[in-house]
């Protein structure tokens, strides 16, 4: 009867040595994790929050996965997340598919007919971080891969307050060419033997910027594909980082 009193209390003596444990590794490295959420059309958005642990404000950006969602490449997704609040910039991963109700989308057709919800709650995610307390006004970045990287450049060519982009395997949609309002400071990641998505979308991107008179960082990786292999993968990493904190952090 006894042992079955001391259960209880084990368990919560546990769970709080667990949470402390959790709080010393947050903040020695730098970054704390956390979640949240906001609505868009009605449905709700599920955010995870790396935030710097340094006094604020500090810029903001979205990280979008691609169209494989928080199923494949998560861990990816986290550990850029982190490196990007290590640095002082806040990271906020949208589930931008929760739109939709999706946990994997892949077929074409389907993203065709379903983007301008996913972008709406790429916009939606926008306007809730810029809300954030600690989130400095007007700093906003966005990184995305594939599906992911598609939606930041639409949403890039028509909000003013994000500063720079950094879209890996991705590309510009069919109805958003010749719609750009601006293009802000881009850096396009592309495998040159891409299969999923042509590495002809560079070139788009490119005309795209050339209309309003600029042009993206554009780095093309001999004989990689959608998902880039190990030393592509941390070379792109460190390119992105470089990028973003150029943008978007003060001048040192």
């Amino acid at each position: 009867m006894k042992s079955r009193r001391l259960l209880p209390a084990l368990l919560s003596v546990i769970g709080l040595i667990a949470l402390v444990s959790a709080q010393v590794e947050a903040s020695t490295s730098g970054v704390v994790e956390g979640k949240t959420s906001y609505q868009s059309g009605g449905r709700k958005i599920k955010v995870d929050t790396f935030l710097p642990t340094t006094p604020g404000p500090h810029p903001a950006v979205l990280v979008l996965y691609g169209s494989g969602g928080a199923v494949f490449g998560k861990g990816d997704m986290n550990d850029f997340s982190r490196k990007l609040a290590s640095r002082g910039m806040a990271a906020y991963q949208v589930h931008y598919l929760n739109r939709t109700g999706s946990i994997v989308e892949t077929g074409d057709r389907v993203i065709t007919k379903l983007w301008p919800e996913w972008n709406e709650a790429v916009r939606d995610g926008v306007d809730f971080v810029c809300t954030q307390p600690g989130v400095k006004k007007g700093a906003v970045g966005f990184y995305g891969y594939s599906l992911g990287a598609f939606l930041s450049v639409s949403e890039s060519f028509d909000d003013k307050r994000v500063r720079a982009v950094v879209e890996l395997s991705g590309g510009v949609f069919d109805k958003m060419i010749g719609k750009a309002k601006r293009f802000p400071p881009m850096l396009v990641l592309h495998g040159s033997e891409d299969k999923r998505v042509s590495v002809e979308q560079v070139a788009k991107l490119k005309r795209e910027a050339r209309r309003l008179g600029t042009t993206p960082k554009v780095k093309i990786y001999e004989g990689e594909g959608h998902a880039l292999s190990k030393t592509a993968a941390a070379d792109a990493t460190e390119r992105a980082l470089k990028f973003l904190s150029q943008h978007l952090l003060p001048s040192r």
